[in-house]
């Protein structure tokens, strides 16, 4: 006999809905009593959740991902459901899906999954690579759309997607190699409630193409080309207006020639929240620009950004006071940041100083408890306050 210890209510729970939804077996369990009645509730049904574990060379999960046995179990579970063309009984209560990290996912798997969810507003597909071009009869009700390294989609494909879905608010094509600038116009002329989009490592951007997202999509709050190639030098065409963007991630843009594209943004985005701009070639205009510009800024990666000075540094410590996550690694810093650190940011939590060196212990030592330092090793800490900086300032 069964001890009830050996007993896992929640898979055992899944095995039950999984029986009942096949063939509307659902519909007669309902009236057994009020209590199973309340298992045909429409918000129950409404998420589908799946994982898998297969990984892309060079690739990696996010750090909040964690993957179970029984995950593998429910997305079998559910391929084997559209493939033996069951329509569950909650297909019409289900709007949201997602099938991530699972390279299994073809193409005819994508479309046998569209056909039988016509209600989905939000289609998560990240690194789930059998999205391709087939696929794009899509939902013309699709408010969320991630295709992260989708790498069998085209333009061609992309376009008749974004043809199609007028109503998208977020939208991830990151890691898609085979999209170019072709796919980022189309997505101007049709997808104007664009509130997040993510297109990160991109082929080839101009300066363009992005001109045209940021001033065709007037509610765009979230932007990310980072690690992206191409041509962006000339600012000329943005319009010299307020902008929604709280979100930017410029960090490692090989597309970026010069700093004018990321002022010309930082200027017109006073509500600026997060910035990630490290390994960039910036200079001290753009961090003139972030002093002057934005007062609510809260997460800022200035790491390995070897042109920006100490001065310049300082002068954005000591205007954007609500820093929350400040990362300066591989900066020429030395004991003077960290005391306009100690002395500014009050709120701060998170300060990443790996690689630099010029730092006394004294210095360290007034900075709030509470703050979690990353990666400096106290190992080159100085004894003595004998940086230049500060013995330039201490001679004034």
């Amino acid at each position: 006999m069964t001890h009830s210890s050996d007993i896992n209510i929640p898979e055992l729970l899944e095995q039950i809905l999984y029986f009942l939804a096949v063939e509307k077996s659902l519909y007669l369990a309902l009236f057994v009593s009020r209590l199973w009645y309340r298992c045909g509730a429409s918000f129950l049904w409404e998420r589908i959740e799946l994982k898998g574990n297969n990984l892309k060379y060079g690739h990696h999960f996010p750090d909040d991902y964690t993957y179970h046995k029984r995950d593998c179990t429910r997305c079998k579970r559910f391929i084997k459901l559209i493939n033996e063309k069951h329509k569950p009984a909650y297909d019409l209560n289900t709007t949201h899906l997602e099938i991530t990290f699972y390279h299994s996912l073809s193409d005819k798997k994508i479309r046998s999954i569209v056909e039988m969810f016509p209600n989905i507003v939000h289609l998560d597909f990240k690194d789930s690579i059998g999205f391709g071009d087939k696929s794009a009869e899509s939902y013309p009700n699709l408010r969320y759309l991630n295709l992260w390294d989708a790498q069998a989609i085209t333009d061609k494909g992309l376009c008749a997607i974004i043809g199609s879905c007028r109503k998208l608010e977020h939208l991830n094509i990151s890691y898609c190699e085979n999209i170019s600038d072709k796919s980022l116009f189309a997505i101007t002329e049709n997808c104007r409630d664009l509130q997040e989009f993510h297109f990160a490592k991109a082929r080839w951007i101009t300066d363009k193409s992005i001109s045209c997202i940021i001033n065709s999509c007037p509610n765009l709050r979230n932007l990310d080309i980072a690690c992206s190639k191409g041509d962006v030098k000339d600012a000329s065409m943005l319009i010299q207006k307020c902008l929604s963007i709280e979100y930017l991630d410029f960090s490692g843009a090989m597309a970026l020639w010069n700093d004018e594209l990321i002022i010309a943004i930082i200027k017109g985005s006073p509500n600026l929240r997060h910035l990630e701009i490290d390994g960039n070639d910036i200079t001290d205009k753009v961090t003139e620009a972030l002093a002057h510009s934005c007062h609510k800024l809260e997460y800022l990666d200035l790491g390995c950004c070897d042109f920006v000075s100490e001065p310049s540094i300082c002068n954005v410590i000591r205007s954007c006071l609500k820093l929350q996550h400040l990362n300066l690694s591989h900066c020429n810093i030395t004991s003077t940041t960290i005391k306009e650190i100690a002395r500014s940011c009050l709120s701060l939590k998170i300060l990443d100083l790996e690689g630099c060196e010029n730092i006394s212990k004294k210095a360290m030592d007034q900075l709030n408890p509470n703050i979690h330092i990353e990666n400096f090793d106290e190992d080159y800490c100085s004894d003595s306050e004998s940086s230049s900086s500060e013995t330039e300032s201490e001679s004034e």
